[in-house]
């Protein structure tokens, strides 16, 4: 899977979860997304550069931001 698409299913994953539904994405070097997930803002850097571990890299980052967050989800439709 590309990683582009990876990243779309992430950003919609984080809009769903978030307070109002509602995100900031803004790109330099990485997608930075933003958003308010109880009453906090919080951000969560998805990286661009497509590497042979990106799936697994961005999983354990998205499962750890998730933890923090004390949400389960099932990772599995966007893996």
């Amino acid at each position: 899977m590309k990683t582009t698409a990876i990243n779309q299913k992430v950003i919609g994953l984080l809009r769903q979860l978030s307070d109002d539904n509602n995100i900031s994405i803004e790109q330099n070097k990485h997608l930075k997304v933003t958003g308010v997930y109880g009453g906090q803002r919080r951000v969560l850097i998805l990286y661009s550069s497509p590497s042979s571990s990106y799936q697994k890299k961005l999983r354990s980052t998205l499962r750890r931001f998730l933890r923090s967050l004390a949400v389960e989800v099932d990772l599995t439709p966007i893996f």
